[in-house]
């Protein structure tokens, strides 16, 4: 206590010798914490967008070569029993739609999937969606779909329009059906803007499948994302009912694995999480998180040169100071302990005002709609650039500027302090 009264008057009454080392440490945590906040806020995006995507955390996929997954009601039961947290299940049917074809008076397009959904089970999932025109819901009919908004404008089509759909069936002939355009999302992301959904219902009619048929069945966490140790609790507990693969972080593996087992004696299934879907998106993610790093490495290294420069000056303009603590009793101990405790509070000062200039600045981004600017829409919520806050995230960079900062300041008062009163005098005089 003793220490912090003294270094809380030292620093008022050297208020002027201490402004520029705050606005070093002020605006280098603000970038600091402007560029963490900013990147977790879009990663958060892309996770977010990834499980309306997948239809959740976890899908559970597999069964025969084509997978079929037979009896889906009947696993869920047991994948109910295997997962202990908070959950929804969803039943889809995930259709590569390369040789497919959406036509609306006269124009053209081709998607990249289809997925057959159950809109009413999965309404809370497309709750999430954001919707231009319309909404993800069933009709009577069980024929409508809901399509990405750029490929609304290049059909020039509107919600309630009927639109026609050319797809393969499973016996290999083209099949056509009318569909009605019950809604149009705003994502020109990889995981929307070439990505429709149809009734699940519909999608099997027109595609030759049976009125049970999914290849999908997606686990909703209404948690939160589970952690890796739960996921492989439900593995094992699952592996007691089916013939499981082993955990992967890479899904291609598990299908070149069941691709390849010709003979197949029995189904063969996967847990499939989130991170496995999204492995493409890896280098992404890296490269993202990299840029981030590198800027904060820059920015704490900016801070910690410029607050020991500065306190290579302060010191000089102090040395009587010291002189005169030391000749009152104060050890070298003291003196240190005094000066790492004026940094500390400088540095707490300095990092709750960058934390509120930051707050600022990502509050200003999100602000403005971003979706124009091509391919940035996977990062973007309902077209904004959001921010994520993560305390202990915070906390650690916190901990970290501390460390270096403290650092390098022991480094540049290591022989000031060490001065005896003499010394320190007759260096003044």
């Amino acid at each position: 206590m003793f220490y912090t009264k003294l270094s809380l008057a030292s620093l008022l009454s050297n208020r002027k010798q201490y402004t520029s080392l705050f606005i070093v440490c002020f605006v280098g945590t603000a970038l600091i914490l402007s560029a963490t906040m900013i990147t977790d806020g879009m990663l958060y995006s892309v996770r977010q967008k990834a499980r309306q995507y997948y239809g959740g955390d976890i899908q559970f996929i597999g069964g025969n070569r084509s997978f079929d997954i037979k009896n889906p009601d009947e696993i869920i039961l047991k994948l109910d029993n295997a997962v202990e947290q908070n959950k929804i299940f969803y039943k889809r049917y995930d259709y590569e739609a390369k040789n497919s074809i959406l036509y609306f008076e006269g124009e053209s397009v081709r998607q990249r999937v289809f997925k057959g959904v159950d809109f009413e089970a999965e309404k809370e999932l497309f709750s999430k969606f954001n919707f231009l025109e319309g909404d993800a819901k069933s009709i009577p009919e069980h024929n409508s779909i809901v399509i990405s908004s750029p490929i609304a404008e290049k059909l020039g089509i509107k919600s309630g329009d009927s639109i026609t759909l050319q797809i393969r069936t499973v016996y290999g002939y083209t099949n056509t059906i009318n569909l009605i355009v019950t809604g149009i999302f705003k994502d020109s992301s990889i995981f929307g803007m070439y990505t429709s959904y149809i009734d699940i219902d519909a999608l099997r009619s027109a595609t030759g499948y049976p009125k049970n048929y999914v290849n999908r069945i997606c686990i909703l966490f209404k948690n939160g994302v589970p952690s890796d140790n739960e996921i492989r609790k439900i593995q094992k507990s699952l592996e007691k009912d089916f013939n499981i693969y082993p955990q992967t972080d890479d899904k291609n593996i598990f299908y070149d694995a069941l691709l390849k087992d010709k003979t197949q004696k029995m189904p063969l299934y996967a847990l499939i999480t989130l991170d496995a879907n999204i492995k493409d998106l890896e280098m992404l993610i890296d490269a993202l998180k990299t840029v981030v790093i590198l800027i904060t490495i820059i920015l704490l290294a900016i801070i910690s040169v410029g607050i020991a420069s500065s306190y290579r000056v302060i010191v000089m303009k102090r040395i009587t100071e010291i002189g005169i603590y030391r000749a009152l009793g104060m050890k070298h101990s003291g003196v240190r302990k005094l000066f790492l405790t004026e940094s500390f509070l400088l540095i707490i000062t300095s990092f709750i005002a960058s934390s509120m200039l930051s707050a600022l600045i990502c509050v200003t981004l999100a602000q403005f709609k971003l979706s124009f600017i091509p391919a940035f829409d996977i990062f973007l919520t309902e077209g904004h650039l959001l921010s994520k806050v993560k305390p202990i995230k915070l906390l650690l960079l916190l901990l970290v500027i501390i460390v270096t900062t403290l650092g390098s300041i022991l480094f540049t008062i290591r022989k000031a302090i060490k001065i005896s009163p003499v010394g320190a005098l007759a260096t003044t005089a």
